[in-house]
């Protein structure tokens, strides 16, 4: 049997080895978020000024207790290759230039000097000197590097390039890892509405047995509505929906002309205007709806309508709505158990209060 000694060994050497392979894998991670960040660095060198071909960096921002000094020295050896291979690029390192503090950190073999954000050349902080620095080696432009170590997004690298005579920035670049791409902005329109209206509109004539009735009489139809919608046209703020609604047809003159409907249609809407984020939605809108109304109480048979019209926003709840409706077929309502009929005109229009929410 194995000793407790020879036990406590072995299990000691599989846990260096889990370590080991536990660290490998990081190591090999953060490579691959670096390379993911150079990769992009690499197809950004085409903007740069073409008159810009001798650079120094001079600051380099990071922040120590984020980045170990093996991935400041990778980063810095990748960084200054890219500039070379990709941007045709000559990186100079004056002595002006390098941090003077305690604080200063140095790449391996690198003609990249780094500093921490404490760390700062007399040159930088001197902008006289910075230029009289530049003039000296024939620097056509000075590059500040930011890097930061994010939780989610990985390396983020931003790049700003100035002219050292007139500090004019000239290339500016932000770089990220795994880049968090805004999610689509979720149109802020309010999508369910109810509302109430009067609809004026005409009997044209009246029918009991056979015997027609030429006289118009006037029919107020009051409405009530519920309409869910949604986006399919964000940029141009166009919606397609479901309405749900009552009808009450009230003659003016005379009761026969009395009569209860409900209606089912589509609508469409489309933003006219810029949006007003203070009334969440466009404050005009073209309407366009399409029912079927099927007559309830005494009277049967359907009417397909087709309404053009315009709703005005007033606040974040509160629109109005005027349209024009037209009976596209079936104008006639026939009563249940006695030879009756009611035919309407084809077109009436209607005023509509409108609540959003």
């Amino acid at each position: 049997m194995m000793s407790f000694a020879k036990v406590t060994y072995l299990i000691a050497l599989i846990l260096l080895l889990g370590l080991k392979s536990s660290l490998a894998q990081v190591n090999q991670s953060q490579a691959l978020l670096i390379e993911k960040v150079i990769s992009q660095l690499e197809q950004s060198m085409s903007d740069i000024p073409s008159d810009v071909k001798r650079v120094a960096i001079y600051r380099l921002n990071y922040n120590k207790n984020l980045l170990s000094n093996e991935d400041l020295n990778y980063i810095t050896a990748r960084i200054e290759s890219t500039f070379r291979n990709f941007g045709a690029l000559t990186i100079l390192s004056p002595r002006e230039l390098e941090p003077t503090d305690e604080l200063k950190v140095f790449g391996r073999d690198s003609t990249i000097q780094i500093s921490n954000l404490k760390g700062r050349s007399l040159a930088e902080s001197n902008t006289e000197l910075l230029t009289e620095t530049a003039a000296k080696y024939s620097i056509q432009g000075l590059i500040e590097i930011t890097i930061q170590a994010r939780p989610i997004e990985g390396y983020a690298l931003t790049f700003k390039m100035i002219r050292p005579e007139s500090q004019e920035v000239v290339w500016v670049k932000g770089l990220v890892s795994n880049p968090i791409f805004p999610k689509e902005e979720k149109d802020k329109g309010k999508l369910t509405f109810l509302s109430f209206g009067v609809e004026t509109l005409t009997g044209s004539s009246f029918t009991i047995d056979s015997t027609t009735t030429d006289a118009e009489q006037q029919i107020l139809s009051y409405n009530a509505n519920l309409l869910f919608r949604q986006p399919i046209d964000l940029e141009n703020s166009g919606y397609l929906g479901l309405k749900f609604g009552v009808n009450l047809l009230k003659g003016v003159d005379d009761s026969l002309y009395n009569a209860t409907l409900i209606n089912i249609g589509t609508v469409f809407h489309y933003g006219l205007g810029e949006k007003k984020e203070s009334i969440n939605a466009n404050r005009l809108l073209l309407t366009l709806e399409a029912d079927v109304r099927f007559a309830l109480s005494k009277y049967q048979g359907s009417i397909f309508t087709v309404s053009p019209g315009l709703q005005f926003n007033f606040t974040r709840s509160i629109s109005i709505a005027m349209y024009a409706r037209n009976i596209i077929s079936g104008d006639e309502l026939r009563e249940k158990d006695e030879n009756k009929s009611i035919t309407y005109n084809k077109l009436s229009y209607g005023l509509q209060y409108v609540f959003r929410f």
